[in-house]
């Protein structure tokens, strides 16, 4: 028997299989389920699945083990090169962007200069906000504290 409460039923199922609806939802789903068969199936099925997963032996992983975990030298790494290739690829980007826009003979010398003030403030932000970031690294007090 497949009708509307079909279609109302599915949203409540995984909240009947976690215990987490009202009296009159939960009441609601199991006269429902007697009388459809495919209901009884999905439910079952996921009543099946939440004991499978309430069986797994997840292993338990602490602060310190993940920290660790994620400065391992390999990781590092492997994310120091991201950055470089990621940056190199910008500037690269960037820079021929900037060169065929700058040797085009068909852009107005002030769209040029608005280009060059434009990209020229982006620079010098990138600059400050990076010298900034180095100083506060090396004077930071509080950088090697956990919480």
């Amino acid at each position: 028997m497949n009708d509307d409460r079909c279609d109302v039923l599915g949203p409540l199922m995984s909240g009947y299989v976690d215990g987490e609806l009202t009296q009159q939802q939960r009441q609601f789903v199991e006269v429902h389920a007697r009388d459809c068969e495919t209901c009884r199936r999905k439910l079952d099925e996921l009543e099946e699945l939440r004991a499978r997963f309430a069986e797994l032996d997840l292993e338990e992983v602490n602060t310190t083990e993940w920290r660790e975990r994620m400065n391992e030298p390999t990781v590092e790494t492997t994310r120091n090169v991201g950055w470089v290739v990621f940056i190199g690829g910008v500037v690269l980007a960037a820079t021929v962007g900037v060169v065929s826009f700058f040797g085009a003979s068909d852009v107005s010398t002030l769209a040029k200069l608005i280009v060059a003030g434009v990209y020229g403030g982006l620079v010098l932000l990138l600059i400050s906000v990076a010298r900034q970031r180095l100083i506060e690294q090396k004077t930071d007090k509080y950088r090697d504290v956990e919480i």
